[in-house]
């Protein structure tokens, strides 16, 4: 039993090493492992299934930014606790004050009630964000269409597709912290120019 659980933190361990070494199929192993316990932490706390989604996605987005210094992480699955655990008081804080985070998704409301420049920049970074959602996988492309484009429930595209309603959650946060990465690498100054919208 110890050389099991041995081997269990030799595998993570070695999988970080990868993550830090930028592999993102690495990384999509270190999501699927956690991201269904992160879910239900959030959830059981914030009753918002779409809040709860967010914050997921915030936190891995961070984790894949600051990778390079993943592997000074002794215990891993008691930082992600603690990650998301703070994350929850702070959303509920949050939520208090009757502010809410905003997806990367959320461009696609940007372009109402804008000027003539916010308006150009808004299509630009649309884009941008386009070329981004090109790149993702083709199933995972497919659910993010149903999901933002046709506005379907998860349990609909469950449905449609005939997978689970959690493998379509998996590929909706895949598909947002992969997007999230390529608009700040590819957007240049209009990311900083709308930050406030998109991250």
């Amino acid at each position: 039993m110890g050389n099991g659980n041995l081997q269990i933190e030799d595998d993570e361990r070695d999988l970080l090493e990868q993550v830090a070494r930028g592999d993102e199929r690495a990384f999509s192993i270190i999501m699927n492992r956690y991201a269904n316990r992160i879910y239900s932490y959030l959830i059981y706390w914030l009753k918002q299934p779409e809040l709860a989604e967010e914050i997921l996605q915030d936190i891995f987005t961070s984790l894949w930014k600051y990778k390079d210094t993943i592997t000074g992480i002794d215990n891993f699955p008691g930082y992600i606790f603690v990650i998301t655990r703070n994350r929850a008081k702070a959303a509920l804080k949050q939520k208090m004050l009757g502010s809410q985070p905003i997806n990367p998704d959320h461009l696609y409301k940007l372009t109402y009630g804008q000027t003539g420049q916010q308006e150009l920049e808004s299509k630009e970074l649309m884009e941008i964000l386009q070329r981004g959602i090109d790149q993702l996988p083709a199933r995972r492309k497919e659910v993010f269409f149903l999901s933002r484009k046709e506005d379907l429930t998860y349990e609909e595209i469950a449905q449609r597709l005939g997978i689970s309603r959690s493998a379509v959650r998996q590929h909706i946060v895949e598909a947002l912290v992969f997007l999230r990465h390529y608009l700040k690498k590819n957007a240049g100054i209009i990311i900083s120019i709308l930050a406030g919208f998109v991250l």
